[in-house]
C-alpha cells in the first residue's frame, strides 16, 4: 500500500509528532509498504522530484528522538521558505490524493480539532 504519514504541523507537540510519526514510517516500510512522511506545515517544500517517488524518499532518523523543549512555533514559521500562510505546506494534499491511506500521526491541534480530517474527507481521501 501507499501509505501518507502527516506528521509535524504548528503544534507545540510537533517535536513529538515528528518522532512518532518516523517510527511509524519506518514501521510500515519494514512491512513492505510504500510510507511517505511528510510535515503538514513544511510539505515537500525541500523536494524536487517526482511526487510519485516521495512514497520512496529515504526518511530522516533525525526525528526518532524527542526534543525535550516545545519548539519555538514561529521560529519554525519563520523557518518556512514558502511564504503562506496556510497551515498545509506544499505538495501535501496532492500527496494524499495519491495515497491510499493517510496515517494521522498529528498531535495537538494541528490533528486533534478536526480540521486535517475535514480536507481529507472534503478530498475523498481515507485516514486513520
Amino acid at each position: 500500500m501507499k501509505i501518507v504519514v502527516l506528521a509535524g504541523g504548528l503544534s507545540p507537540e510537533r517535536n513529538v509528532s515528528l518522532s512518532s510519526g518516523t517510527m511509524i514510517a519506518e514501521a510500515l516500510r519494514s512491512r513492505g509498504h510504500r510510507a511517505a512522511l511528510v510535515d503538514l506545515y513544511f510539505g515537500l517544500e525541500d523536494y524536487n522530484g517526482p511526487t510519485e517517488a516521495y512514497f520512496d524518499a529515504p526518511l530522516s532518523g533525525a526525528g526518532r528522538r524527542v526534543q525535550r523543549e516545545a519548539p519555538d512555533l514561529e521560529q519554525v514559521r519563520a523557518s518556512r521558505k514558502w511564504k503562506d500562510t496556510s497551515a498545509i505546506g506544499p505538495g501535501v494534499l496532492d500527496l494524499c490524493k495519491k495515497a491510499d491511506v493517510v496515517y494521522l500521526g498529528l498531535h495537538g491541534a494541528c490533528g486533534e480539532d478536526g480540521r486535517i480530517q475535514a480536507a481529507l474527507d472534503l478530498l475523498g481521501v481515507p485516514y486513520t
